[in-house]
């Protein structure tokens, strides 16, 4: 894929498509599209292909994150991913009603993240005022 900085909503729309395109291949993908705030992809979330604890990509300018997947095989890691690689995307968009519980967890572990990070820094200015 070439660059194309000048992307700012990308959507894959094949409600046959079977999630082939990985997170390493997404990242890629970011990676050459600066300026993208919304993504709608099938992306396959059960093979997750990278550490979810040592993440050192971001993409700040995403913000809208429709996931058209299967299956989640780790909620908690997906969220890790989003929150360490994706800070900007606020909301996971579930492709249908049986995705959505998925979602759900997702978006639960991303908010408690977002939450410790918040109360960490909260409690670093608190100790660096003593």
């Amino acid at each position: 894929m070439s660059s194309r900085p000048h992307i700012r909503m990308l959507e894959f729309i094949d409600p046959q498509a079977v999630p082939a395109v990985i997170f390493r291949g997404l990242f890629t993908a970011l990676h050459r599209c600066p300026r993208l705030h919304t993504l709608d992809i099938p992306l396959n979330a059960v093979d997750i292909d990278i550490d979810p604890t040592a993440v050192s990509f971001q993409h700040t300018s995403l913000q809208h994150l429709n996931l058209t997947c299967l299956d989640i095989s780790d909620a908690k890691a997906i969220a890790r991913i989003i929150f360490s690689a994706l800070p900007s995307v606020d909301r996971i968009f579930p492709p249908n009603k049986r995705s959505s519980d998925v979602c759900l967890e997702v978006l639960r572990h991303l908010e408690s993240f977002r939450a410790s990070t918040v109360l960490d820094r909260h409690v670093a200015g608190a100790a660096s005022k003593t």
